[in-house]
């Protein structure tokens, strides 16, 4: 499944004036091997348990209405009423070890953070967090699936796909089927609130439920814009062409400035934005039965043509393949690029971290001829978390800590994950907006405790410190994008050859995209990459899919 970044977190870092040197993860176990529990673990033919039974939070009155399709509710000030989602202290006084990606600089230890000890007393727990850094999380994660002494919280997102992942959850995760299918969900209401799209964007394995999704908004990627720069240069996103869009941005790209940024993980931007602009679609498309990849249509292949152009045009940074995500995001935060693309996340730190010296906005689309354009839609996760196989009672105890940290926005609970203590962490305005305290600007928080990412709330359009007429714009940008949006059939659904073999196909594909996009090859080589991925099991995948779909 396609993931949505999430690469908000260090932006926040340097908007609030915090570092963001990454934490080194110790060494999680000595074992390498695969991980694998062997056999399939397709949906195919498998009695499917039924989804969990979607069970809506009743919270506040949003001032900007969402929509069953995927636009969020907005707030362009915090509720005043705040209520408890959670009824008793979750936990059982026992040690919970948890591992989790990081994007922000080392916690201070749990008997000198006044943040941790809040959340062990909320949670009732003695929370031991290993926490892995994204530039880590691909090979510290692997040695740790390869093992078997496994913490009891895993969660694995940020876009990363493990080697054989699902053959390691179906082999080493606890079922959470019997806890969680159907109404029996209704036992961590919580977790109820979790929209269907996220679960089945998450998926089963074997037709079982193995993890807790964690929910992002559908819209899974954007172009970020200083709008008065593109307005400078009359550009118009609500008309515009690929022409007009190619000549501002090679009109904004002058003086050490760009007018397209990216980093060297998204390849220039092409998935998450041109390519759905040319109408090819998102990762695959279903056509008569058939899988079909969008790398392997004309229509990503113009794509293709286009990024590379604009970059030999210079409207790219020239060493963007060396460039890394808070690099991207300081080179726009202070101008130098004039666009990103990014996760929707993103948004806040944005805003935040040009410090007014320009409107952040969020582009549509440009118009390419064919059936687009398209937005990217996501799975609607971030990831998801799985726990170690254990008792009934250690799993129904844990699956009540997850409830707790879901609980959803409008709630106390709500408040301190992501907010922490009041009168510590942060204090009351005037209108009741939290205020980040020093103690949480220079390092007690969420970024540096990231518990978000074990589990979270549906997420809404309300950011502390984001100036209301910014939400609203981004509001009004979900209202036209998410008709737009075009979502991945291959999303929870299961094949064996990507899940064992998913890492290196994805490589092929990125390395040719790369290396034409740069100059290094010809866009000729194109159809030779895409015959090493066909070759090399791309197509066997795409087999699997089309069965997987059809049963």
């Amino acid at each position: 499944m396609t993931r949505s970044p999430e690469l908000s977190r260090r932006s926040l870092l340097r908007a609030i004036g915090m570092g963001a040197t990454a934490i080194a993860a110790p060494s999680l176990l000595a074992a390498c091997g695969d991980g694998g529990g062997g056999g399939s673990v397709s949906n195919a033919g498998t009695d499917k348990v039924p989804w969990p039974a979607y069970q809506p939070f009743a919270g506040p009155t949003p001032d900007l209405p969402g929509t069953a399709e995927g636009v969020q509710a907005g707030y362009t000030k915090y509720p005043s009423n705040l209520v408890n989602a959670v009824k008793a202290t979750p936990g059982d006084k026992t040690k919970v070890k948890a591992v989790a990606i990081t994007y922000g600089t080392p916690p201070k230890p749990a008997d000198q953070n006044k943040l941790w000890k809040a959340i062990n007393d909320a949670l009732g727990i003695d929370l031991e967090l290993t926490l892995v850094p994204d530039a880590d999380f691909d090979a510290k994660m692997a040695t740790l699936t390869a093992g078997d002494d496994l913490p009891d919280i895993i969660s694995i997102g940020g876009g990363h796909r493990l080697p054989r992942e699902q053959e390691f959850v179906a082999a080493k995760c606890a079922d959470l089927s019997d806890f969680l299918a159907g109404d029996k969900i209704k036992a961590y209401p919580n977790l109820a609130n979790l929209p269907p799209y996220t679960w089945q964007g998450m998926g089963r394995i074997k037709g079982r439920i193995f993890g807790i999704p964690l929910e992002r908004p559908l819209p899974a990627s954007a172009m970020f814009i200083d709008r008065s720069a593109f307005a400078s240069v009359g550009a118009d996103d609500s008309t515009w062409s690929k022409d007009e869009f190619a000549t501002a941005v090679k009109a904004l790209s002058k003086n050490k400035q760009y007018g397209l940024g990216a980093q060297k993980a998204n390849q220039f931007g092409l998935r998450q934005f041109h390519a759905a602009a040319f109408g090819a679609p998102n990762n695959w498309k279903v056509d008569g039965g058939k899988f079909i990849r969008a790398e392997t249509l004309p229509e990503f292949k113009d794509a293709l043509a286009f990024v590379r152009e604009l970059f030999a045009a210079g409207a790219y940074y020239p060493d963007t393949m060396s460039l890394s995500v808070p690099d991207t995001k300081t080179f726009f935060n202070n101008g130098t690029f004039k666009s990103m693309t990014d996760g929707l996340a993103a948004f806040q730190p944005a805003v935040i971290g040009v410090k007014g010296a320009y409107p952040v906005d969020i582009a549509l689309p440009y118009k390419a001829g064919g059936s687009g354009p398209y937005i990217v839609a996501g799975t609607g996760n971030f990831g998801y978390t799985v726990l170690k196989k254990a008792p009934a009672e250690r799993i129904q105890m844990l699956l009540r800590v997850l409830d707790y940290l879901a609980a959803p926005f409008g709630t106390k609970e709500y408040e301190l994950t992501h907010f922490g203590v009041e009168g510590v962490h942060f204090t009351r305005a005037a209108d009741g907006t939290p205020t980040p305290t020093p103690l949480w600007a220079n390092g007690e928080n969420n970024v540096n405790l990231p518990i978000i990412y074990l589990a979270e709330a549906p997420r809404v359009l309300y950011f502390s410190g984001v100036d209301a007429d910014s939400v609203k714009r981004l509001h009004t940008w979900e209202t036209k994008a998410v008709p737009l949006g075009v979502k991945d059939p291959a999303a929870g659904l299961v094949s064996d050859t990507r899940s064992r073999s998913g890492v290196t196909l994805d490589k092929v594909l990125n390395d040719g995209i790369n290396d034409i996009v740069t100059g290094r090859t010809p866009l000729t080589n194109w159809d030779a990459v895409i015959k090493k991925w066909r070759d090399d099991g791309g197509d066997k995948m795409a087999e699997e899919y089309a069965k997987e779909h059809a049963g």
